[in-house]
């Protein structure tokens, strides 16, 4: 059976979803029951040229029936939309890629370059039931640190949260065919205090994001 393959960035996110993946298969299989799906868990690197080139090449290597991102991310301020609580897991809806050059007037994206992407409806629907909350993500180059920048980004993308590598992993899933979703952990908001309250809560986020796609690979409907 192909595996469903679980990306992050960095391996500490994966540690919650490794962990548990253990547990239960160790229980499940001295009970006789069967064991969830293969899963495949693999890092592939931080920011979004890393991320794309790791995915291209684990998506190569194991040819997966779906492509699942775990990871963290920031929540931006307020901006005519709801705001979605730190420690809450949210799964993309759709991925913008974001230039603030751009944003400022100061720059331009030629057009053949694509800039939006949708994930999986299926997925999406099936991780939502899972526990994620639904949200439109914002993926710039670099970590935003100014509030306005936040609000600005916000606005002009309608985004709730923003990370740095899933438009980049979408992208490679796209291009080998493979369904794809990402399952994200609200660790800060976006301002100039974002990576303390990282540090603060990531541990928090990516146990809330792995937990749901735990509950989605457990569900009946993936036996």
């Amino acid at each position: 059976m192909r595996p469903v393959l679980v990306l992050a960035a960095w391996r500490p996110e994966l540690a919650p979803l490794l962990a548990a993946l253990r547990r239960l298969r160790a229980a499940e299989g001295a009970e006789g029951k069967d064991a969830p799906p293969p899963v495949s868990c693999r890092a592939v690197g931080v920011g979004a040229v890393e991320a794309a080139v790791g995915a291209a090449r684990a998506i190569v290597a194991t040819r997966p029936r779906a492509v699942i991102l775990v990871g963290t991310a920031g929540v931006y301020p307020a901006a005519g939309v709801g705001s979605i609580a730190v420690g809450t897991a949210a799964v993309a809806r759709t991925l913008r890629l974001v230039s603030t050059a751009v944003l400022r007037g100061e720059g331009y994206l030629p057009p053949p370059l694509p800039i939006h992407a949708r994930t999986d409806r299926a997925l999406l629907r099936a991780l939502a039931r899972a526990g994620a909350v639904a949200a439109d993500v914002a993926c710039p180059a670099a970590v935003t640190r100014a509030r306005a920048l936040g609000r600005r980004i916000a606005r002009d993308t309608g985004a709730q949260i923003e990370t740095l590598e899933a438009f980049a992993v979408g992208r490679a899933a796209q291009a080998a065919g493979a369904p794809f979703a990402a399952v994200l952990g609200v660790s800060n908001r976006v301002g100039p205090d974002a990576h303390t309250e990282w540090r603060a809560h990531r541990r928090a986020a990516e146990a809330a994001a792995c937990a749901v796609v735990l509950a989605w690979l457990r569900a009946p409907s993936r036996r």
